[in-house]
């Protein structure tokens, strides 16, 4: 049986993990095993030599009778250790065979747990960062600066109106811009410089979050769009939130405007699967980290070349967190996101594919026959 002690092949700080637990317990089934059945074939032996030992001390006669109670109590002893061995099977080994059971049921249970955890945690961390964006962009929109220039539109205003933004995007790194637009659609202030010489004056008339915004019906209201290539932004990742901008900053007040605030989706969505999940090196080696939308398009991933491709995700009965083992032999962890307050999440999903540690590779590194 294989010392973990004393054994040289075994690292000083080993990873704990469900597997090599069954490993270990794999190991000392089977080493028990053969030390059942090489125990009862030397019990069988013996009882051959007692036999054979009580004919000859027979065949001897008077010569023999001291033999014969030799012969006599080895045949005894044989006998004792017969019934060790099957007591010793009916007890011992029927205890591995259900540490076994256990210890697969175990592995099942515990690494698809451990991953939805993780999972769960990175969309909830990104879901709740989101939730904020949906309180920023309705404050934002009631800036005087904002519908001031709207409603009195000339050169001054907008400028003034620009650098209000930029002021607000200067505090708010998150942000890859912050874009004002007039009823129309225009582009009349943006928060970068970078970008604003380029696209002021850019109707957004046909995109999706400008005519969802300028449909909402009070400040109250937000509109989401999805994470994509921003057009405005040199094709850098982006999901922008926005809102009405409405006279006087009113909740109620006609609109004037409109406010779309371009979350850097790229720099944050990335960080939330390579740092936050905390993976150590040689897990991570072995593991696709992901962030799913609604419609389970990967928006961010472990692996870059997988974004904006469609994750086949298997959730049985439409479960909202669970784990299953894909037919690579993956284990394929998944949970939706539970939404923070009045946010509904959209639907999200974090998702962490692993691929499993081979039995072999186990084996040899704790130097388990």
């Amino acid at each position: 049986m294989a010392d973990l002690r004393t054994n040289p092949a075994i690292p000083r700080q080993m990873h704990a993990t469900p597997r090599r637990m069954r490993a270990i317990t794999e190991s000392i089934g089977r080493d028990l095993e053969r030390f059942s059945g090489e125990n009862s074939n030397v019990a069988r032996q013996i009882k051959l030599l007692a036999i054979n030992a009580s004919i000859e001390a027979a065949r001897a006669g008077d010569a023999g009778k001291g033999f014969a109670v030799v012969a006599n109590e080895v045949q005894r002893l044989s006998d004792m250790s017969s019934d060790i061995a099957v007591e010793f099977e009916r007890n011992v080994l029927s205890r591995i065979a259900l540490g076994r059971q256990i210890s697969d049921s175990l592995v099942d249970q515990m690494e698809g747990a451990r991953l939805t955890d993780l999972a769960q945690g990175l969309v909830q961390l990104i879901v709740r960062n989101l939730f904020e964006r949906t309180a920023d962009v309705r404050w934002w929109a009631t800036d005087p600066a904002l519908w001031q220039a709207l409603q009195a539109p000339d050169a001054a205003a907008f400028s003034h109106a620009a650098s209000r933004l930029a002021v607000i995007n200067r505090f708010y790194t998150v942000y890859l811009d912050l874009v004002m637009t007039d009823s129309s659609g225009r582009i009349v202030a943006s928060s970068n410089a970078a970008f604003d010489r380029k696209i002021r004056g850019t109707s957004l008339a046909s995109e999706p979050w400008f005519r969802a915004a300028a449909k909402t019906a009070s400040g109250d209201d937000y509109v989401v769009d999805q994470v994509q290539p921003s057009r405005l932004h040199d094709g850098r990742h982006a999901i922008v939130y926005a809102t009405g901008i409405r006279e006087n900053g009113l909740a109620d007040g006609r609109l004037v405007g409109t406010l779309g605030v371009y979350f850097d989706w790229g720099k944050q969505g990335q960080s939330i699967v390579e740092k936050e999940a905390g993976l150590p090196p040689h897990v991570a080696s072995r593991s696709t980290v992901m962030l799913l939308d609604g419609q389970n398009r990967v928006i961010a991933a472990t692996r870059p070349e997988l974004i904006f491709s469609n994750f086949a995700l298997r959730a049985t009965d439409n479960a909202p967190r669970g784990s299953y083992y894909a037919s690579d032999g993956t284990i394929v962890a998944y949970a939706r996101t539970l939404g923070y307050e009045d946010y509904d999440g959209l639907g999200w999903c974090g998702v962490v594919v692993q691929r499993t540690e081979a039995e072999t590779d186990i084996r040899a590194e704790l130097g388990l026959r």
